[in-house]
């Protein structure tokens, strides 16, 4: 069997140190996920991310805060106003705390606060400061939030913020209510207060072309992201995308393999994501995932409370011990922190 000639140069030429072009993605994309040369992609994507992260990995969990009928109407969305069947909830302080601390005794070095696209400020600016003072002072807090003006992030700054998950997704306009100058707006915000901007290509379903996808992970190649990646989009029942279905997790791989490539040389860049957790995308360059719940004190001992995309999975949260099991067995070192300085050993 033998590679097509175009494609080995590209990967030789990654090898050698040199990022990919867009043009070079959208080739690299075209693959069939199951082909020899996306196989090798993933394989040499995996090689060079092990080198540049020195084989360790990072882990941040994710706490669903509130839930209600989302104004973003997002097409894609299990809390979307047009189609869920969500009622409004919100987590006490003391259990959003309770998660936080448990994310840390398993490795996990900070935690995303995710919210609605519309939420209360004040509300999340004290919840905020609530856990900066009840958390081990290296532990970060993440907003995940929807677009909001520079005043307001200098305040989350202010109360203990670190950074922030902010997208300018796939078909956003399209499959979404919000406007992609107003995503990349709040991008520019983040970046210049001096918050970390953590990125992905997301929400990738199988109608998605590379094009479409080169475009969107460019976003995070333009842009200083502290953290790319890649999520998957999954099928919620009643949405106006269920029937597109669901991309396999090697495509998922192979699309994570092109962001690997594609960031070749940005030295901001600390860790490179897969969503949900999982084996192939760590053997196709990823080395960060986000546990849906904390360290568990007795076996089957998840949240059943706030949100994580196990809600829309329909399956138990991953929790930090699920992650370090997959760390482990896939041979990564350690575990990192934001600033990729290794924390804990996970031989």
């Amino acid at each position: 069997m033998h590679i097509d000639s175009k494609i080995f140069q590209i990967l030789k030429d990654a090898e050698s140190g040199r990022a990919i072009t867009k043009q070079e993605a959208i080739m690299l994309l075209s693959l069939s996920e199951n082909s020899l040369e996306a196989s090798v992609l993933r394989s040499v994507a995996n090689t060079i991310s092990r080198q540049r992260f020195n084989n360790n990995a990072l882990l941040l969990g994710q706490i669903g805060v509130d839930m209600a009928p989302c104004d973003g109407d997002c097409g894609f969305c299990f809390f979307a106003k047009s189609h869920t069947k969500i009622e409004p909830f919100v987590l006490s302080s003391q259990e959003i705390i309770d998660r936080c601390n448990k994310f840390a005794l398993g490795g996990a070095q900070g935690t995303f606060l995710m919210t609605m696209h519309r939420f209360g400020f004040d509300w999340f600016l004290e919840l905020v400061s609530e856990i900066r003072k009840n958390v081990p002072k290296d532990f970060e807090i993440l907003a995940n939030v929807g677009d909001i003006g520079i005043e307001k992030i200098k305040l989350l700054k202010d109360v203990g913020v670190t950074g922030a998950y902010h997208v300018c997704r796939i078909k956003e306009g399209i499959d979404t209510c919000m406007q992609p100058k107003a995503r990349i707006a709040t991008i520019e915000r983040l970046l210049e207060v001096g918050l970390d901007w953590y990125n992905m290509c997301e929400p990738i379903g199988t109608e998605h072309t590379p094009t479409e996808l080169a475009e969107q992970i460019w976003t995070g190649v333009d842009y200083p992201a502290t953290q790319h990646g890649a999520m998957q989009r999954f099928p919620v029942p009643g949405s106006p995308l269920f029937d597109k279905g669901q991309i396999s997790l090697s495509r998922l791989g192979q699309i994570v393999s092109v962001i690997v490539l594609a960031t070749i040389g940005q030295k901001q860049l600390k860790s490179i994501a897969v969503n949900v957790s999982n084996l192939v995308g760590l053997f196709s360059g990823a080395n960060a995932f986000f546990p849906e719940a904390g360290e568990p004190e007795i076996q089957n001992d998840i949240n059943k409370d706030g949100f994580t995309t196990a809600l829309w999975r329909q399956s138990n949260e991953i929790t930090t011990l699920d992650c370090r099991n997959m760390l482990t067995a896939a041979g990564f070192s350690n575990l990192i922190n934001t600033k990729g300085e290794p924390v804990k050993s996970l031989i």
